[in-house]
């Protein structure tokens, strides 16, 4: 077995820093579980000492089971990164905006260059990429791991410890995260935020980890005992400086203490910094650096602890507080935090002044048991997420070093991605969940574990009569839904053992390499065949006459009735091809819809029992850097209303512009965009334009027109609410990848669509008043307690059109085909 390598700037037992003591547990705890771990790293002491200076000794060194290779640090120009990282420390939050670089490109290029760097590291990665299985670097923003990363990328993990500072805006720090094969964090909170700055094409490969703490669950807390201390107080551990928000939160308890003068309750500060906040007449009592067995004490004998910072990837210190049974308090603009206090009910949740006041007055209202109640739902979940060992596992899966099957059944991560107390990712190397028997109270969730080798999941070999499966359709187009539908079948095909190409009539030159044009001498006629079928074309005889097996898939056909009005030849050509769909039931003795709307369509007409393949959705495919100058474009504070849909009658832009007419009225600041493509000689284009002109709307609505992929990325990324007016969809793929992009979805109420979203979004029957429907939108679009709702609905919906979903149906299918 290959050894792991781990990537960090600096690598001790005794480093102080978050990220160095996670590096330092994660490779000894591995290296004692029988993995060979290296650690690649420089000769650089320490974050606090000059990065262009080599304190230890380059080379080969053993120490607690691991190899450590150090590599000499590189000249640096010391003096321009400062002048850079001033410029950046300087900018206010509200002006950092997703997708766009904070500075200049050449500011942060010299970030990147001009941070700790090691020359000779990077050329050993270069040269000897192949001796290890893969790398892990951690954490994100040093020279080592933003130059490192690149040049393994394929083998590469990051584990970035991140947090929403001005760095992780720059373009240099997206492009690691995009180019990394996988994404480890430590918390859910810090990967809805790495979502939230580089976009949902990231969810795939992203695995919750959790970290441990040190807290022996043996020795009784009663042994811990120091009498030093208020009688009743509340606890904050950690560094004692402004970027934790000490100063507020000692701010925060004054007003409380003004407010309520007679109450004895206490703030006590304990950690490392150099300015004091001892208002000890006042109630607040800084004692500084105190040691472990102080520590101990403080926790056991405070009532609950307060943790203000808005900048943690994981707070060791809520944990630490769980496992004494301590309820906690947490700054809700902190995802990590506040994630964790919610999922946990083990504690409360703050932003204003005046919330954390009168929550140091609710806290002091409060009596013991249910101080105690809310302290033992916290220490359920650190229980879970922060012991060393459970946490190992999980590197152990996410890395590739072990194939346990978890039996686990509890709800998917609000962040989105795989949290792997609960579920898989979809990496080759996972096979499938296996559902058991599972405790579940109000207040907990507990897994039973069983670790075994097992087999990829949905990757079958051929063992069938046929040796070739091949796709019939009109045309393949770029990014059009039912042309990467075929793309998808082809590639799982193939990876199933058979010979699969696509063979279309025309092709888009963007997707030339990608499909065949088609001539019937290419195809054998003992090949299977799946034929798509929208309006007819040549293919369809030829796909009748076909003698051997063959599946029919139905993507739909919009009625003639939407068309007649504006294009009455393109009317009757509808007309035909649902006329031949009635004919082509006797030739296709499988069929299926890509929804159950279409598959009854399919049924009505006398196929056979026709079966539902729905169509994938993969937000892999987004893994990429969205259009800059339109994502700065777009984030200028307005409401962002997106619809994305070819301009067509049956997708009724034309009522959209008309309810947004209304909207405005509500939200004076706001714009529509139009997404997708639509012909300038088209009648009911041009009737749209001509709408948006009479209503005076020019200003307030972007018709986009056909956009690239970095383009769209832009749109879903900046929108604020997708809103759907459409009257006739066969499946509705913009429906799901809005929800991938934890975008609430409006729709009216038709065809495929309730069964698209299933129970997420929120439907409208009627277009009676669209006055209503607006003040709905309104409602979506304002109201940060029902998008909650609605984003959790939505977020458990998109994974139901995954590969992994879609693939189990697929098999089903070519075991049909080989009958």
């Amino acid at each position: 077995m290959k050894p792991l390598a781990i990537v960090t700037p600096w690598f001790g037992k005794n480093l102080t820093g978050g990220a160095e003591q996670q590096a330092w547990q994660i490779a000894t705890r591995l290296a004692r579980r029988g993995h060979k771990i290296e650690v690649l790293t420089t000769c650089c002491r320490s974050f606090h000492d000059d990065w262009a200076v080599n304190h230890l000794k380059a080379g080969f060194s053993r120490e607690s089971g691991l190899i450590i290779r150090r590599f000499p640090v590189s000249r640096r120009d010391r003096a321009a990164f400062d002048q850079v990282n001033r410029v950046m420390l300087s900018l206010p939050p509200c002006q950092l905006k997703l997708g766009v670089n904070p500075v200049k490109s050449g500011e942060s290029a010299i970030f990147c260059s001009e941070n700790i760097n090691s020359t000779k590291l990077l050329n050993y990665l270069s040269k000897n990429s192949q001796r290890y299985q893969g790398f892990l670097f951690i954490p994100y923003l040093y020279g080592v791991i933003l130059n490192g990363l690149p040049i393994v990328f394929s083998k590469a993990f990051l584990q970035p410890c991140l947090h929403d500072e001005v760095y992780a805006y720059l373009p240099e720090i997206a492009t690691i995260f995009h180019q990394a094969k996988g994404l480890l964090f430590n918390s859910d909170g810090e990967a809805q935020l790495a979502r939230r700055l580089y976009g949902a094409g990231i969810i795939p490969k992203s695995v919750v980890v959790g970290e441990g703490i040190e807290v022996s669950q043996d020795e009784p807390l009663t042994n811990r005992v120091d009498k030093e201390y208020p009688e009743r107080f509340i606890l904050y551990l950690g560094r004692r400086d402004p970027t934790k928000n000490t100063h507020f939160l000692v701010k925060y308890y004054l007003r409380f203490k003004a407010n309520y003068p007679n109450s004895t309750l206490k703030l006590v500060l304990a950690g490392s910094g150099n300015q004091s906040y001892d208002y000890s007449e006042q109630g607040v009592i800084d004692l500084g650096v105190v040691d472990e067995p102080k520590k101990a004490a403080l926790l056991t004998h405070c009532i609950g602890l307060f943790q203000p910072s808005r900048n943690e990837s994981f707070s060791r210190v809520i944990m630490e507080a769980w496992f004494y049974r301590k309820p906690v308090a947490a700054n809700r603009d902190c995802l990590a935090t506040a994630m964790a206090v919610e999922a946990s009910q083990g504690g409360w949740l703050a932003g204003s002044e005046v919330e954390w006041a009168e929550l140091f007055a609710q806290i002091d209202q409060m009596g013991a048991e249910e101080l105690v109640t809310y302290g033992t739902r916290g220490q359920a979940y650190a229980k879970e997420h922060a012991v060393w060992d459970k946490v190992i596992e999980r590197y152990e899966v996410a890395l590739g070093l072990s194939h346990p099957v978890r039996v686990c059944d509890s709800e998917p991560s609000d962040s989105g991605v795989k949290n792997l107390t609960r579920r898989f990712p979809t990496w080759s190397w996972f096979s499938k969940v296996v559902k058991d028997s599972v405790n579940h109270d109000k207040n907990s969730v507990t897994c039973r574990e069983q670790y075994k080798p097992v087999k990829p999941l949905l990757q079958p070999t051929r063992r069938g009569k046929l040796k070739e499966i091949h796709q019939l359709l009109p045309n393949l187009a770029y990014g059009d839904a039912i042309s990467n539908q075929a793309l998808a079948i082809r590639d799982y095909l193939r990876r199933c053992g058979y010979d699969s190409d696509i063979f279309v009539r025309y092709i888009d030159e963007r997707v030339a390499h990608e499909a065949k044009l088609f001539k019937p001498n290419d195809i054998s006629p003992e090949a299977g065949i799946i034929y798509h079928h929208s309006i007819g074309s040549e293919l369809t005889d030829y796909a009748i006459a076909h003698p051997g097996s063959k599946y029919l898939i139905y993507h739909n056909i919009t009625p003639a009735e939407f068309f007649r009005p504006y294009k009455p030849e393109f009317a009757q050509l509808l007309e035909k091809g649902r006329a031949e769909l009635k004919q082509l039931a006797q030739y296709f003795p499988l069929s299926v819809g890509d929804s159950a709307y279409n598959a009854a369509e399919l049924a009505a007409v006398g196929f056979h029992q026709p079966g539902v393949l729905p169509i994938i959705v993969d937000p892999s495919k987004w893994d990429m850097p969205a259009d800059a100058t339109l994502m700065e474009q777009l984030q200028d504070g307005k409401s962002n209303l997106l619809f994305v849909g070819r301009i067509t009658p049956n997708k009724c832009q034309i009522h959209l512009v008309e309810s947004f007419y209304h909207y405005l009225r509500m939200d004076h600041d706001a714009r529509l965009i139009l997404a997708g493509w639509g012909d300038v000689n088209d009648p009911y284009y041009c009737h749209l334009l001509d709408r948006i002109q009479e209503l005076s709307l020019n200003d307030y609505i972007l018709v986009s027109g056909l956009v690239s992929e970095t383009q769209l990325l832009a749109f879903y990324r900046t929108a604020h609410l997708f809103w759907s007016m459409s009257e006739h969809e066969g499946f509705g793929v913009p429906f799901v990848e809005a929800m991938w992009f934890d975008i609430p979805v409006l729709a009216y109420k038709s065809s495929a669509v309730p069964e698209t979203l299933g129970e997420a979004g929120i439907l409208f029957n009627t277009k009676d008043d669209l006055v209503q429907v607006a003040a709905l939108a309104k409602l979506m679009v304002k109201d940060w307690r029902l998008r909650k709702t609605v984003l959790k609905a939505q977020q458990k919906r998109r994974d139901s059109f995954l590969p992994n979903e879609v693939n189990q149906k697929m098999l089903n299918l070519c075991v049909e085909l080989e009958k």
